[in-house]
């Protein structure tokens, strides 16, 4: 997944005793997540800090604190993001950056429930209130139609299968295909199923398609830990290239992109 701008804005941590939730440190950085109120759960924290971490705003330089509770009807949640007041002023675009936030989390870690989000001093006033609109939300994450294809007719593409994965390949040189299937094969994280692979080239980007059938590409938890591993591939197969992963369909039409 494209990482989120998250590095925009200086974070701090809560201050004082005052009893702002339950606290949930996130394993391997300096990032809590504290939960209250009914209908949200530690697991729920875990969920988000997980995320956060992947997409690195929880890190282990930085001590960052987000308060997570139940919106008022019980149907979403409500996030508060300690951030540095003077800094949110300076920063253009903070609106605009944490309404994608919003949206990503509500898709990436609560299967679409209404997300609303505050930017918060470390006492809890809050300084911007973002609140979830359901229409802007699926604009931002929605998949462009260009990076949507058709079925692909691979009659005439290469194909191998190693490590228990089916690779295809068109476009790009068998040494080329053979560097990125090294990989995904060390990975291991596509191994033990019946996965397939597609690589391509538009231009310079390399691309690469993941088809997954309904029951995964709908598990927000599932999508994460695939964003996880294109990530991985990038740092390690395309680090110095522009690159994109898809997670198609059956039909290979494109469900999630991510862009690197």
């Amino acid at each position: 997944m494209k990482k989120i701008l998250f590095g925009l804005l200086l974070v701090t941590v809560f201050a004082g005793c005052s009893n702002y939730g339950k606290k949930v440190p996130i394993e391997g950085t300096k990032g809590e997540i504290l939960y209250k109120g009914d209908g949200v759960t530690e697991r729920d924290a875990q969920k988000l800090g997980k995320f956060l971490k992947e997409q690195e705003y929880f890190d282990n330089v930085t001590a960052k604190s987000v308060q997570l509770l139940k919106t008022k009807d019980g149907d979403g949640y409500d996030l508060h993001f300690v951030v540095d007041e003077k800094k949110v002023k300076e920063t253009e675009g903070v609106e605009n950056t944490f309404r994608l936030i919003g949206a990503t989390i509500s898709e990436n870690v609560f299967g679409g429930k209404p997300v609303n989000v505050f930017l918060s001093d470390e006492k809890l006033k809050d300084l911007v209130t973002i609140l979830y609109d359901k229409k802007k939300a699926e604009e931002l994450v929605a998949v462009p139609e260009e990076k949507k294809t058709e079925a692909l007719d691979v009659k005439d593409w290469d194909h191998d299968k190693a490590g228990g994965v089916e690779f295809y390949w068109k476009g790009i040189s068998d040494e080329e295909s053979k560097t990125i299937a090294d990989y995904i094969v060390q990975n291991g994280a596509f191994a033990g199923g019946t996965a397939n692979i597609y690589m391509t080239k538009e231009g310079e980007r390399f691309i690469l398609r993941f088809p997954m059938i309904e029951s995964a590409r709908t598990d927000p938890a599932y999508i994460a830990e695939v964003g996880k591993v294109s990530q991985q591939i990038k740092d390690n197969v395309f680090a110095n290239a522009p690159y994109s992963f898809y997670i198609t369909d059956e039909n290979m039409t494109t469900i999630k992109a991510f862009d690197y």
